[in-house]
């Protein structure tokens, strides 16, 4: 959700998805994409916001349909000079990482010497009954259960009754559901559970040698293998930082130099619809991995809070839509200037290495999707591809001075 480029390029962006290659007006579903089907419902309930409301209608043209020298008066766009330290890691950045990691992905240490004690993971069986019937409920058995203790991830009073429970011993612990407790069948009931201590664990944050290898990662035998991976890992992930950071501040410096007209409303409708699928497909993701289901609306106010943007959102998104828009006229007139174009095979190539890296087209034809797929929008998502590393490869990157 970050606006760098992947907002800026949003036509880039939405290259490698299904949502953003179909073609308007077609069954997304036929591709084997319910996100995409989702943002073309104008039933979608998470479309909340005026300015997605009927955008499926509205006209629109293509970066093809312009000249894009009509609408910029380009300014220096080669050997732009650009201040960015080079990519690295620090001995310090590894021990931060791997001190991290000994704190989320703790060595667990068998105890079976005392009872249980508050900060234990604990092994158990338990059984819920209801205490007026001694009847088992649905949802309250289950065996080989690990539990933090102090956790609170079970009902008040079921973990701390069970510190000072040896292990090997069972016990039977006397509780109520909360009156508000989601289950009607469960809310202030009177319940008991019979819980058995199979094992008894303490996390260790010792950052050995013992505790690297138990982390399962494939090479990892020591703690000394195990810093030259997370060196390596960290040092790719600047790496990839770079190339983002410097892509942005190499377009920033084009944009800065240049001067783009007001542009034909039925371009700014296409990157408006574009705009509309990227939030969607924003919106799904927050759905897979939060459980929680948000609107369009949650969904810009949360990247306007992430991008530190006031006001209101359906401004936000007009400002965002019109400047990308112009980003990719800009990149178009470019692109003119220097000879660059893309041919069909590219396109082809492209559309099949979409078709393969998504997984949203399982079950579905090559040919079927790509019936439904926008040629248009992936040609200019390559175009712009293509000018950014142009300018990258021009540009001057001189080291910040101190």
């Amino acid at each position: 959700m970050n606006k760098k480029l992947a907002l800026i390029l949003a036509g880039v962006l939405m290259t490698v998805s299904l949502t953003a290659c179909t073609k308007p007006g077609s069954s997304s579903s036929d591709a084997g994409s319910s996100s995409a089907a989702a943002a073309s419902s104008e039933d979608d309930p998470t479309t909340t916001m005026e300015i997605f409301k009927g955008v499926e209608s509205l006209e629109t043209m293509t970066l093809n349909d312009i000249n894009p020298d009509d609408y910029v008066e380009l300014g220096e766009y080669k050997m732009i000079t650009v201040e960015l330290a080079p990519a690295s890691v620090s001995d310090e950045d590894v021990e931060e990482y791997i001190k991290n990691l000994s704190v989320s992905s703790p060595l667990m240490v068998e105890i079976t010497d005392r009872a249980i004690e508050k900060g234990d993971v604990v092994n158990i069986d338990f059984e819920g009954k209801y205490a007026d019937s001694g009847e088992a409920f649905d949802g309250g058995t289950a065996q080989g259960y690990d539990l933090e203790i102090g956790s609170n991830s079970f009902i008040p009073g079921f973990e701390d009754g069970l510190i000072g429970v040896a292990l090997g011993e069972s016990k039977d612990l006397n509780l109520k559901f909360p009156d508000d407790y989601g289950a009607a069948n469960l809310a202030g009931k009177d319940v008991i559970f019979t819980v058995k201590v199979n094992k008894i664990s303490q996390k260790s944050t010792d950052i050995t040698d013992e505790w690297a290898k138990s982390l399962g990662m494939s090479d990892i035998t020591d703690l000394d293998s195990l810093k030259k991976k997370v060196n390596e890992d960290l040092l790719n992930s600047a790496k990839e930082n770079y190339d983002d950071t410097l892509r942005e501040e190499v377009l920033n410096t084009v944009v800065d130099n240049s001067t783009v007209k007001e542009l034909p409303e039925k371009l700014i409708n296409r990157f408006l619809k574009e705009e509309k699928d990227v939030i969607k497909s924003y919106i799904n993701q927050y759905l897979m991995y939060s459980g929680q289901q948000v609107t369009d609306k949650d969904m810009v106010n949360m990247m306007m809070q992430n991008d530190g943007a006031t006001g209101e959102a359906e401004d936000y998104i007009k400002n965002v839509v019109k400047d990308n828009a112009s980003k990719f006229v800009l990149l178009s007139a470019i692109a003119k200037k220097e000879g660059i174009s893309i041919t069909d095979e590219d396109i082809e190539n492209r559309i099949k290495k979409i078709y393969g890296d998504d997984a949203g087209t399982a079950g579905s034809s090559y040919e079927s999707f790509r019936e439904k797929v926008d040629t248009e929008m992936v040609r200019e998502g390559l175009i712009a591809e293509t000018v950014m590393t142009f300018l990258t490869d021009n540009a001057n990157v001189v080291e910040p001075v101190e």
